[in-house]
């Protein structure tokens, strides 16, 4: 996939906290200070807030929740759609995905009514965090296709490192930052025997909301590493980094990714308990495999575990 020039341009206004000469940018991409030009021209045109003076050069303000910036970097065919009040925006997208809408289609709330997690558990989506689910048609085998699910988190892990959160991913679809919950990843899938029909990635994150109570873990949003933070800015970055890893994923599988999520991953070395192919295990947590699966000792021998969930265990247990 192509990398966006004016995307990479707008990463470095992000990381300067000076204003950027329209020179010292034309040396960095070996283009011309038209090119420049025209590469600020269309961040603008996509809703991005950047100024720009002939004595000090260029520089991005941070902007509102608006979405239309995310709009046209994410590099899908589909739209993104915002709505201020869903039901749930996993129930919108599939009924779409049934109807034929395109890969890369996003549904974007405010708040859900109905949103929810894993096994149907309710998930609560008020105003300021990041609600949105995503419609994907992979071409990968069936049994392929669960593992992107830990792609997308390790991308918003290493999105929210970006800013100065201490994110990490705790399998197989939470975005932990100091031990506490930051986001949650829902898939939901339809199959045919040989292909993916189509997969919807429901995902929730906390970013400038009050981080809900939650039964087995805490909770925490991203404001409280970074302060108030542009969600339309947020979905933006984590698409342009997800967009690439999904090409790679459709065409190279987990494997590239399993390095990766193991640096990051806050069960490694951990005492859980999860589901094996025999039953209920107890062991020591070793990282994912290649297939994505994730490994425990118990005892002598090394165990997969496939799915279901996994409890982080207190160390006297």
């Amino acid at each position: 996939m192509k990398i966006d020039g004016a995307r990479e341009l707008l990463s470095v206004l992000r990381r300067s906290a000076a204003p950027v000469s329209g020179a010292a940018l034309a040396r960095r991409f070996g283009i011309s200070r038209a090119a420049v030009h025209k590469r600020i021209e269309k961040l603008r045109a996509q809703g991005h807030r950047v100024s720009g003076t002939q004595r000090l050069g260029y520089r991005w303000r941070a902007g509102g929740d608006r979405f239309d910036a995310a709009l046209s970097l994410h590099g899908f065919a589909g739209p993104i759609l915002h709505r201020r009040r869903v039901s749930s925006t996993q129930d919108e997208v599939k009924d779409r995905a049934a109807r034929g809408a395109p890969e890369g289609l996003i549904v974007v709330a405010d708040r859900q009514a109905a949103g929810r997690g894993r096994r149907g558990r309710a998930w609560s989506s008020p105003v300021g965090g990041l609600w949105y689910s995503m419609l994907l048609r992979p071409a990968v085998p069936p049994d392929r296709a669960p593992s992107l699910a830990l792609v997308a988190a390790l991308d918003w892990a290493e999105t929210l490192r970006d800013r100065g959160v201490p994110a990490g991913v705790k399998w197989p679809n939470d975005v932990w930052a100091d031990g506490k919950k930051v986001a949650g990843i829902l898939t939901e899938m339809a199959l045919e025997p040989d292909r993916v029909q189509w997969m919807v990635l429901g995902i929730g994150v906390n970013v400038n909301n009050r981080a809900p109570a939650l039964p087995e873990t805490a909770a925490a949003s991203v404001r409280d590493w970074t302060g108030p933070v542009s969600r339309g800015e947020l979905l933006s970055d984590w698409l342009g980094r997800f967009a690439r890893s999904y090409a790679r994923h459709v065409r190279d599988g987990f494997a590239p990714f399993q390095r990766g999520y193991n640096a990051h991953a806050v069960l490694n070395g951990r005492w859980v308990t999860g589901v094996g192919p025999d039953g209920p295990v107890r062991g020591r947590a070793m990282g994912v495999d290649a297939a994505g699966r994730l490994r425990l000792a118990v005892g002598r021998r090394a165990v997969s575990v496939w799915g279901g969930d996994v409890t982080l265990l207190r160390p006297d247990r």
